[in-house]
């Protein structure tokens, strides 16, 4: 019996990471052009590497971005850091306002 589910990948040929990842994004209505979205892919870069692992944006409020550290100390260094990284969102992303950070702590 033959699985009639439509596939992705044409004549039996997987289909590149990337374009996968522009499916999957499609179908859930992220769009790369949305601001959120946008930092949301950028964030290792606004954030570094070393913070990357250990810093996630969790939502924004109003002006505020609100992320969670895995660490108390984690969350020390990010807000030590909170001038350089609105900075670098204000000149980025301007549309998001976003004045503020707000720490959690997993």
């Amino acid at each position: 019996m033959k699985d009639k589910r439509p596939r992705l990948c044409k004549e039996g040929e997987p289909l590149e990471g990337r374009k996968v990842l522009d499916v999957v994004l499609r179908s859930l209505n992220i769009r790369s052009d949305n601001p959120k979205a946008a930092m949301g892919f950028e964030w290792q870069k606004i954030i570094g590497n070393r913070l990357y692992p250990h810093v996630k944006i969790v939502e924004i409020r109003q002006n505020t971005l609100v992320l969670r550290a895995d660490h108390p100390s984690w969350a020390q260094i990010t807000l030590m850091q909170q001038k350089k990284i609105l900075a670098l969102l204000e000149r980025r992303f301007p549309s998001l306002q976003i004045k503020s950070i707000h720490m959690l702590i997993a």
